[in-house]
């Protein structure tokens, strides 16, 4: 059985719309290049709490805008998906 992702990785839309590079924002958090590429990439299966806390804080100080959790991922009901 396989089980149906329901949360949905928007970092990378988030970064773009931001005008932030890939590479720039790893730099700044202090994480693996790979790390922000599997984010954005919709790869990740996985992410330590801790480490996207960073990754929010740091495009905060980047741009001065408000980022939340809800600008870099959200959760999609799995009676929604069909619709997407």
């Amino acid at each position: 059985m396989e089980l149906a992702m329901s949360i949905h990785i928007k970092l990378g839309e988030t970064i773009d719309a931001a005008n932030v590079s890939r590479n720039a924002l790893a730099r700044e958090a202090k994480v693996r290049p790979n790390l922000i590429y599997d984010l954005c990439d919709g790869k990740t299966k996985r992410v330590d709490l801790n480490t996207l806390s960073i990754i929010i804080d740091t495009l905060r100080a980047m741009t001065g805008k408000d980022y939340r959790l809800m600008d870099v991922m959200e959760y999609i009901p799995e009676d929604n998906k069909e619709s997407r």
